[in-house]
């Protein structure tokens, strides 16, 4: 990377401010379906955006839906196959596309010819404060605000622990951050400090409520003698699932295992049927999508799952030490990473070797509740207070 170049793109970096008026304001969230991990920032940004007085409206946009058919087909699909079916060539591409400022103009360029009826949708909404969970809708954001067709307090919101070149805009109020070193690295290539600050990845606002875990333990009638290890089964795809079901099956150690597969009603119906043959001292559980995450999250030993960056940040925000499993090349790879120098996650060399990992951890109690310490320290379950606090410049009704 060009640092001379980079310097040079950065110093054109503005903000168009705002100060909300005494109505209230008007407050558009815009993330995108390409992946999971946007949108529930943006949900969880909405959640707690009703505990502010200050807040007269909030709207919360798919950008995706206001694309070009094409475009938001392609935009979706083609990212969910590449990470399915070739993790690989994603990651070549996340990291051949990771240089800042590099061909943005062009970039740019395409997306608002294929987001003309979303900037239709901005103008109309006018909203004094616009926060981005995803890169595709800052980037609009940032044109409209360079041509003055927009007057906003754009918030960016990066929801994974790296900040891809992606993710670089030109006009923006503030950039908010899971990480310093993120921050760090937004300073080394020219962003002004005051225009960072590090809350955290927003995770919805159940994550920040304290929890009786003995008494979750009682609602879903789990044994409170045994561990409870979840397996976020729904995110891995159907083989991977299966795999890891099997594998677990070969623990040494007693334990209650919940497998959460969403909405993926086959895997579902498949996991049943595999745990049949489970082993007397393992007590397997298989569970659809349920809005009480939270909740299994908060009583839970263990935790099992691909490294995207909500996901984390709400086992971080639960203080429950994980394993984590297939990550995809690129921002996945980086955020497992992140969270093995933490030390507050493990991660096997192969999903054959999960057993050996789980009865490592279960074994060693010290070991566990260190990670959970640590996690306490590190989470950040009021991030999205603390994202609109800054743009409103005013506290939530809530404590």
């Amino acid at each position: 990377m060009n640092s001379d170049t980079t310097q040079q793109q950065a110093s054109t970096i503005d903000a168009i401010t705002m100060t909300p008026t005494n109505r209230g304001s008007r407050v558009v969230i815009l993330s995108a379906s390409s992946g999971s991990g946007h949108t529930r920032a943006g949900e969880a940004l909405e959640a707690a955006a009703a505990d502010f007085p200050a807040i007269a409206s909030v709207k919360h946009i798919d950008v995706l839906e206001y694309a070009s058919s094409l475009f938001g087909v392609l935009y979706s699909d083609l990212y969910e196959q590449m990470v399915s079916k070739t993790p690989s060539l994603w990651g070549w591409w996340y990291e051949k596309s990771d240089t800042p400022w590099k061909g943005e103009t062009f970039r740019v360029a395409m997306e608002r010819l294929q987001m003309q009826p979303l900037m239709e949708c901005l103008k109309a909404e006018a909203p004094d404060i616009t926060i981005c969970t995803h890169f595709l809708a800052s980037d609009i954001v940032s044109y409209m605000l360079q041509k003055e067709q927009l007057s906003t307090r754009h918030g960016v919101v990066v929801t994974d622990i790296h900040i891809h070149a992606l993710w670089l805009c030109h006009q923006f109020e503030r950039y908010f951050l899971p990480a310093d070193e993120s921050a760090y690295y937004l300073r080394q290539i020219g962003i002004p400090d005051d225009r960072i600050t590090v809350t955290g990845i927003p995770v919805h606002p159940v994550f920040s409520q304290s929890m009786d875990r003995e008494a979750l333990r009682r609602k879903f009638d789990v044994d409170p003698s045994m561990p409870v290890v979840l397996l976020s089964a729904g995110t891995f795809g159907m083989e991977s699932s299966l795999e890891a079901v099997r594998a677990l099956m070969l623990m040494e150690h007693a334990a209650q295992i919940v497998a959460l597969c969403g909405r993926n009603e086959e895997l579902l119906s498949e996991v049943a049927h595999l745990i049949e043959e489970s082993p007397a001292h393992l007590k397997f559980r298989v569970l659809p999508y349920t809005p009480e995450m939270h909740e299994w999250m908060a009583i839970a030993d263990l935790f099992i799952g691909k490294p995207g960056g909500l996901t984390i940040s709400e086992a971080m925000a639960s203080a429950l030490p994980m394993i984590l499993l297939n990550p995809i090349p690129g921002q996945e790879e980086i955020n497992a990473s992140s969270m093995l120098e933490l030390g507050v996650a493990v991660s096997p060399t192969d999903v054959i070797t999960l057993p050996y990992k789980v009865d490592e951890l279960l074994g060693d109690p010290p070991r566990l509740a260190g990670m959970r310490e640590r996690l306490k320290n590190l989470a950040q379950p009021r991030a999205a207070y603390t994202i609109l606090e800054t743009l409103l410049g005013a506290k939530p009704e809530i404590t």
